[in-house]
């Protein structure tokens, strides 16, 4: 009788022909035992499963699946958790690639740390050319109460980092990925999974990230799709009892929305902008 594997990389791809082979490489290159990689293509149009058709003949780890439709991108991500099989999950956007250890070292974290909910690692951005530099939750490895990293991301930012750079138990995942979140559909899950468990933050980059004009970040930027976002995920979680909601904190936030407006400004209408600021009392921006 065959084991299921204990992690499944999921990755979720849209016209990802550019940069999966790179992801799916990394993947494979794992020296972890006991892994799985499910890809599922989401109508891709640019050759995404003839690119893939080699490295499908080489490995009996991939399981390849096509959607008959788009579903858009919340939907991809969740079709990937109905597909995985694995005990825990570890995302890979197609436009990334994971460094050596990455499945030894955030398994690991699971397995000895059973009130840890989330992994997050360090993470090294690159562009087309070169490293961007390197973000991540702390300089130290360390284990953080649930509520305290919400607490900091809510009004500070996604420290915890992207969908590459976590890894987290199929079980503790209780709900999908949100289809009104076009972009902080993962932060919201963070934020889920860390109200039943502790965040363990890797310092070390573990993966990279891939910046670049074409990655729907760059779309929901100029859209103010992720100022929206800001403020769905804002206004449900600040209500929350086990917050700890002070001055500046609030402050920062309200700064931070005006800078993301600001970012925007060319790209959205004024109704836009003066709904999103005046929503916080931050009009005087407009």
């Amino acid at each position: 009788m065959t084991h299921p594997p204990k992690v499944s990389i999921c990755i979720p791809t849209y016209n990802g022909a550019r940069y999966i082979r790179e992801a799916v490489v990394s993947a494979l290159q794992q020296e972890y035992p006991s892994f799985e990689i499910v890809i599922v293509d989401n109508c891709s149009t640019d050759g995404t499963e003839v690119l893939l058709s080699e490295l499908l003949l080489q490995s009996d780890k991939i399981h390849f699946f096509k959607n008959e439709t788009n579903i858009g991108l919340a939907g991809n991500f969740n079709k990937c958790l109905e597909h995985a099989q694995g005990e825990y999950i570890k995302y890979l956007c197609a436009d990334d690639f994971l460094l050596p250890g990455c499945l030894e070292q955030m398994a690991a974290v699971l397995e000895s740390h059973p009130t840890v909910s989330l992994v997050c690692s360090g993470r090294t951005n690159i562009n087309e050319s070169r490293p961007l530099g390197l973000r991540r939750y702390s300089s130290r490895t360390a284990v953080v109460s649930g509520y305290e990293a919400i607490n900091r991301c809510l009004f500070g930012g996604n420290f915890i980092g992207e969908p590459t750079a976590t890894m987290f138990r199929k079980s503790d995942a209780r709900s999908e990925f949100r289809n009104d979140l076009p972009q902080l559909l993962d932060m919201d899950m963070w934020f889920r999974l860390l109200e039943r468990g502790d965040l363990y933050s890797i310092a070390s980059p573990l993966c990279a990230i891939r910046c670049h004009s074409a990655q729907i970040t760059q779309e929901n930027i100029k859209s103010g799709k992720i100022i929206d976002d800001n403020i769905l995920i804002f206004d449900e979680f600040s209500k929350k009892a086990y917050l700890r909601v002070s001055f500046w904190p609030i402050i920062r936030h309200k700064w931070m929305m005006a800078y993301r407006v600001w970012v925007s400004r060319q790209y959205i209408s004024k109704k836009k902008r003066w709904i999103s600021l005046n929503d916080m009392g931050l009009e005087i921006f407009i």
